[in-house]
Order: structure tokens, then sequence, then C-alpha cells
């Protein structure tokens, strides 16, 4: 329970402190360094973008140094990076440290917590998994609010970088002293398919992992996901800052931030249920409806109130929509290939990081963050539309042809005890 403990503090920790906050953080840096709104939307895509292209990098550590020191690198690269920030005059600086942030969020989350509570408690591994993402987006809600605290009782942001990194210190510390594994990482794919949820023997799927990036089904799924992920992820950029333009500070924005992350969490909990007992491909359509109307009503309020509403919503169906399609690519593809066609849905919302960048340049450009809404209403529109007409259950592939195309070796590597 220690180690469930840890890498749950380390997951609240990561989450709290990276995406959540930093939008409100850049609203007090910009208004004091004078950056645009370009410029500190290109600071939060390079953060989504090194999270992105570093997760693989976890699990080939965990391979050649073990879990511990893994955890204990990312704490002390996470450190560095707010560190860094603490410091900053200018934006390459800033870029830096926000690369850190993102290959530091990499090394303590997902994976490597995933994976360590899977071979340690593996009887009771599906509740403590979910334990472990509730305490997640736990940080999603209260990173905001610590932000806002810590800067309005100092009056810097600056103090918010440094006290972040020393906790971050802290974290490391953490890390090394109750951090071990319970089996010796062999390869990064042993990784990925604990943190999957896929034991060492799966019911072979029907279809071979290219079969199944290549079928309409999967594509309908990964642009829902790629369409959600650029709102939410731009959503987490300028909220602050839009609801701020209403001339009532950044307050405000902080909360608004809580709400959408609360909102998503408790949606989030509920839809694996609901999606025992209704069609996920319904449960996905009614989560696009209620992000479509709450990016409508961004584009049209005026009043704090609202927003506030609209976050709400918007994490409604932001939980609804994430969790959904998740489980359809499960159901549609079979638990034997679902690391790699879930891998690849995620690397397919890597091109969310370009939301933030564009957001910034048009308020830039504008004035307001109103000509983003619109456009993102009419993506999710589309995404709507498309999982209308186009998801449903793909045509099993010819079985002959699928298990001539699989290559050999699919097993799963053996898993070996630790020294």
């Amino acid at each position: 329970m220690t180690i469930l403990m840890a890498v749950s503090l380390g997951f609240f920790f990561v989450t709290a402190t990276t995406f959540t906050s930093l939008g409100y953080v850049l609203f007090t840096m910009v208004a004091e360094l004078g950056w645009s709104q370009a410029a500190a939307g290109a600071s939060f895509a390079l953060l989504g973008l090194t999270c992105g292209l570093g997760s693989p990098l976890a699990p080939l550590l965990m391979k050649w140094v073990g879990s511990r020191l893994t955890l204990t690198i990312g704490g002390l690269v996470l450190a560095s990076g707010f560190l860094l920030a603490s410091v900053v005059q200018g934006l390459g600086l800033f870029f830096v440290a926000t690369a850190l942030m993102g290959v530091g969020f990499s090394l303590i989350a997902t994976s490597p917590g995933v994976y360590l509570i899977a071979t340690w408690l593996p009887e009771r591994s599906s509740r403590l998994i979910g334990f472990y993402f509730m305490a997640g987006a736990a940080g999603g809600i209260a990173g905001p609010l610590i932000v806002k605290t810590i800067v309005t009782l100092s009056g810097s942001w600056r103090t918010h970088w440094m006290a972040m990194g020393i906790a971050a210190i802290g974290l490391a510390i953490l890390f090394f002293a109750t951090i071990r594994d319970a089996v010796r990482v062999e390869s990064a794919e042993q990784v990925k398919r604990a943190a999957h949820g896929r034991p060492a023997v799966t019911e072979a799927s029907p279809w071979t992992a290219r079969q199944a990036l290549l079928s309409p089904s999967f594509l309908t799924i990964a642009l829902a996901l790629l369409v959600v992920q650029t709102v939410i992820t731009t959503m987490h950029s300028v909220l602050v800052a839009h609801v701020a333009s209403f001339g009532m500070g950044s307050d405000l924005g902080a909360w608004a931030m809580s709400l959408l992350a609360l909102s998503g969490t408790l949606a989030k909990g509920f839809t694996g249920e609901l999606s025992e007992r209704f069609d996920p491909k319904s449960l996905t359509v009614i989560g696009l409806v209620p992000m479509t109307v709450a990016i409508l009503m961004l584009c049209v309020v005026s009043a704090p109130a609202w927003a506030m509403v609209a976050s709400v919503v918007l994490g409604i169906g932001w939980g609804l929509t994430w969790v959904a399609t998740h489980i359809l690519l499960l159901r549609y593809f079979g638990s034997s290939i679902a690391g790699e066609v879930t891998a690849m849905a995620t690397a397919s919302t890597t091109f969310a990081v370009l939301g933030p960048l564009t957001a910034g340049w048009i308020a830039d450009t504008t004035g307001s963050f109103v000509p983003v809404f619109a456009v993102f209403a009419g993506m999710l529109v589309l995404a709507t539309v498309t999982t209308i007409f186009l998801m449903r259950a793909p045509k099993l592939p010819d079985p002959v042809n699928a298990d001539a195309a699989r290559p050999d070796g699919d097993a799963a590597p053996a898993l070996a005890i630790a020294d």
C-alpha cells in the first residue's frame, strides 16, 4: 500500500502542477512579462508535445535502471523545470522549463504507476488502478486553486514555481525511499501490457494491429479523441484568460478550471458503469453534444456565472466521450491488441498541442478567443456527425488472412522475480 500511496501522490502532483494549473500561472506571467497570447499558447503546446513524445521513455528507463530510479529521475527533472521557470525572464528559457516539465510528467505518470500497481497488487489491481486515476483527476481539481492561493498570498508567480520545485524534490526523495519492483522489467512491452490491463496470456484477437488501425471504426474513434483532446487542451490554456476578459480578474478563472476538472472526473467515474448498460457509441454521441453546447455558450456569454456553467457542462461531455471511446476500442478489437490500438489512438491526439498555439495567435490578432471557440464548435459537430454515421462495429477480418498477418512471438515476455 505504501507504493500505491506514493505513485498516487505522484500522479496527483504532476496533474495539479502542470496541465490543469499552467493556464492560471501563464495569465499572471503574460501580464508581468509582456508576452503575447501566442507565446503563452506555444509554451503550453510544448508541454503537451514533450509529455507525449516522452511517454515511451518511461518503459525504457524502467527496463534499464528500474522503476525506483525512473520515478526518482522524473521527480528531479520535474523539479528542474519548476525551478528554472521561477527565474525566467525570456521565452526561450521558459520553453526549456516547460519541456522539462513535460518529460518529468511522462516519467512519473501514468505507465510507471499502473505497472507497479498491476504487479505488486494483481488481485486488486482493477480497483486500485481506479483509485490511482482518481488521485490524478483530483490533482486537476486542486491544482488551479493551489496556484491561486500561492500567487494571491505571495503576490508572485515566481514563488509558486519555487514552491513546486521544492515539493518535486521532496517527491523524488519519497520515490527513492518507497518504490521497488515486484518483478524485473525485461522489456518496454511488458510495461505497456500491464499499463493497459493486459495479463500475460490474453484471448487472441481476430484482428492484427495493422488491420485495426486501418479500419474506418478506428479512424472515426481517433478523430473523436483528437477533437476532444484539442478542445480540452486548449481550454486548459485559455479558460482563465477568457474568464478574466469579463472584467472580474483571474480568480474566477481558477474556479472555472477546477469545475471543469471536477465534472470531468465525476463523469469519467460514472461512464464505466453506464457502458455496461448502454451502447458506448451512444454515450460518445451524448458526450459530444454537451461539449458542443458548452463551447457555443462560451462564444456568446459574457457573465462569469454562465462561464462556470459552461465549464461544468464541458467537463461532463469530456468525461463521457473520453471513457466511452476507449471502451469502444476494447470491444471492437479485443484485449490482446488493446495496447497497440490505444497507444496509436493516443498518439493521434498529439496534434492537439496545436490548439493552444493557434488560439493564442488568434487572440493576439482579434483580441478574443471567441473565433477559436466557434471553430471548436464546428469540429465537435463534425466529430458528432461522423460518430453517428460512420462509427459501427467493424466487420471481422478473414481469419486466415489475420493469422497469416500476425507476427510470430506476439506473446508477452515472461516476468522475472526481481532481486
